[in-house]
Parts: structure tokens; C-alpha cells; sequence
């Protein structure tokens, strides 16, 4: 393996989690503003805390995979290039994006009823 793959992953991660945390920052203007009606959207409050919560661990294993990826690739710079902490640490990395992707997924999924529970309200400004 050469070292400079896994440092080829890196900006394909960062978009993810630039657009992520774009998405994290838009998520919790939309709670701000529902939280001034608490008493009427109080469930979908609870709800979207949930995604964002979500949205968190999400950027921490991509945060951990692009640390894994770094590290590997450092490692296999500095030491031979077949050593099985190399590999590890790619491993990881992979693993790390992989649990990321499944979150973001399942984020967008419940996003989708979620939107649709509270279009359904009676408070909101558009009715589903």
C-alpha cells in the first residue's frame, strides 16, 4: 500500500462533514425558533434534539476516521509499509466512515417523517 492513499480520502471526508455541519447548524435554528412555541411543538422538539444528536456522532466518527486515515497514512511513511498497524488504522478509518454513513442515512430517513409530523400540525405554517 502506498501512503498516499488513505490522505486521498481525506477531502472527500471533509465535504461530508462540511455539508453535515451545515446541516447540524440549519437543524438547530429550525428547534430555536420552534422553541419559542414549546407548548405546541414541544414532541417536535424532542424529536429534531434527537437528530441532531444523531448529526453529532456522525461528524465524531468522521472526525475519527479522517484521524485514522492521517495516522496511517504518517505510519506507513515513517515505517514499512506492510505493518499490520497500518492496516488497523485503515481499517478503522473505513469503519469509522461506514458508521457515519449509516447515521447520516438514518438521519435522513427520520427527517422525512419527522418533517411530515410537524407540517401536520395544527401551529405550523403549512399543512401536509
Amino acid at each position: 500500500m502506498q501512503w498516499y492513499i488513505p490522505i486521498t480520502i481525506i477531502p472527500g471526508i471533509g465535504l461530508i462533514i462540511m455539508s453535515t455541519s451545515n446541516i447540524l447548524i440549519a437543524l438547530n435554528t429550525e428547534v430555536s425558533s420552534l422553541n419559542r412555541n414549546k407548548q405546541v411543538f414541544g414532541e417536535i422538539i424532542a424529536l429534531k434534539m434527537g437528530q441532531m444528536s444523531r448529526l453529532n456522532w456522525a461528524m465524531v466518527f468522521l472526525y475519527s476516521s479522517i484521524l485514522c486515515f492521517l495516522l496511517s497514512g504518517l505510519l506507513a511513511v515513517l515505517t514499512d509499509p506492510q505493518d499490520l498497524l497500518i492496516r488497523i488504522m485503515l481499517i478503522a478509518g473505513v469503519t469509522f466512515s461506514l458508521v457515519a454513513i449509516i447515521y447520516l442515512i438514518s438521519f435522513g430517513f427520520r427527517s422525512i417523517r419527522i418533517r411530515q409530523k410537524h407540517l401536520q400540525m395544527p401551529g405550523s405554517d403549512f399543512d401536509y
